[in-house]
């Protein structure tokens, strides 16, 4: 683990990229012409029901001129003395409405929701990658051990949304019953729960995380995707500030903003399956000064772009997605045994398909579905 002191409190120019309105023709349209009008006006009219305010703490928290870093061992005496974290009132009854009802009523809630959890992002100009030597640290000139993200490069971003939760099972159940494919997870032991929990990150390969996000634009009228690798990057920093770990202020303090290693296997049993891979419920610590949860640990994230080491020096300035063709995905977040600083700016890659080694065989064969990434989708109107 790198520990890093800097001199001073580090600030970004961040510069705004409007969202261009939609023109309309003053000419009385052809009747083929109307239909095309409005199906290009359905986005921009359910943008308007987006939210743009900003958290507070947006502005008022900086990164930390010495992001520091608890001992993430901690006593079972301590542990069983630690209160337990709490979903917000709010998002409980969300996620419990949504496994209740008709599939179309379920839908419903979910299309609400969706629209209540997009957090805005303002657009602007951000140094992408490993950013510590422009920090000026002396004997600091990394922040991870990769090598795929030390080509440091200003790339501006348009606004766009993105989800404050990583998705849920309950949320994805949604999304399976409703286009009649099987839930996520229930290939595990014959079909049983012991995989999933409906309030834990749900897992899935790309292509799933890919459908779901596009069928949420289907029955939002909004431009659903994943996320770009840019653009997770950028709102894991809150907005491109030199933010190395994406917590609510910039530290790793166990128990408070992030959970103890012995704390997560705590949390994860308390929802009655002994195989959660050390998930627990989204939402139940701070989240990061942009108002997003997870950003640094329950478990990975994909996004949309196509993984390759040297992306960062081929890819465009303006809204980079990656390369065009590619055999890996990358994924973003954090889901290894012990965090690290870095993680905002951490870049791993993934197949489409994960697959696992036999133990019987020794040939590979598909990963179980708990031990895939997990997701969030982005709204991004352009």
């Amino acid at each position: 683990m790198i520990r890093v002191r800097l001199a001073s409190p580090l600030t970004l120019l961040i510069s705004v990229v409007g969202i261009g309105a939609l023109g309309c023709s003053a000419a009385t349209p052809a009747p083929e012409q109307s239909r095309q009008e409005e199906q290009s006006r359905k986005p921009e009219s359910a943008l308007q029901k987006l939210s743009r305010a900003e958290a507070p703490a947006l502005t008022a928290i900086k990164p930390p001129a010495n992001p520091k870093v608890s001992h993430h061992f901690i006593s079972e005496r301590n542990l069983a003395a630690l209160p337990v974290p709490q979903q917000s009132p709010e998002l409980a009854k969300a996620l419990a409405d949504l496994q209740t009802g008709s599939v179309d009523a379920r839908v419903a809630k979910l299309k609400a929701k969706v629209y209540a959890d997009m957090v805005y992002v303002q657009g602007g100009r951000f140094m992408r990658g490993d950013f510590a030597k422009l920090m000026g640290i002396d004997g600091v000139t990394r922040m991870t051990y990769n090598s795929d993200d030390k080509v440091v490069k200003e790339v501006t971003l348009s606004d766009f949304w993105i989800s404050k939760y990583k998705v849920t099972y309950a949320e994805f159940d949604v999304f399976a019953d409703a286009t009649k494919r099987q839930r996520a997870g229930m290939e595990s032991e014959g079909g049983s729960f012991s995989f999933r929990h409906p309030l834990i990150p749900a897992h899935n390969t790309w292509k799933e995380a890919k459908a779901y996000c596009q069928w949420l634009g289907s029955i939002t009228d909004l431009p659903v995707d994943l996320p770009t690798e840019a653009q997770w990057e950028y709102a894991a920093r809150s907005r491109g500030q030199f933010f190395m770990i994406p917590t609510d202020d910039g530290t790793i303090d166990f128990g408070r903003n992030l959970p103890f290693p012995a704390q997560e296997s705590l949390l994860s049993s308390k929802l009655g399956g002994h195989r959660l891979i050390d998930s627990y419920p989204v939402g139940l610590f701070p989240p990061n000064p942009l108002g997003l949860f997870d950003m640094s640990e329950n478990g990975l994230e994909w996004v949309d772009d196509w993984y390759a080491k040297d992306a960062y020096s081929k890819t465009q300035s303006q809204d980079p997605r990656g390369p065009e063709t590619g055999t890996r995905k990358v994924v973003r977040s954090w889901g290894g045994d012990s965090l690290k600083i870095g993680v905002s700016v951490w870049r791993r890659s993934e197949d489409l398909t994960p697959t696992t080694k036999d133990e019987g065989s020794g040939k590979a064969i598909p990963a179980e579905t708990p031990f895939l990434p997990g997701l969030r989708c982005a709204v991004s109107p352009r």
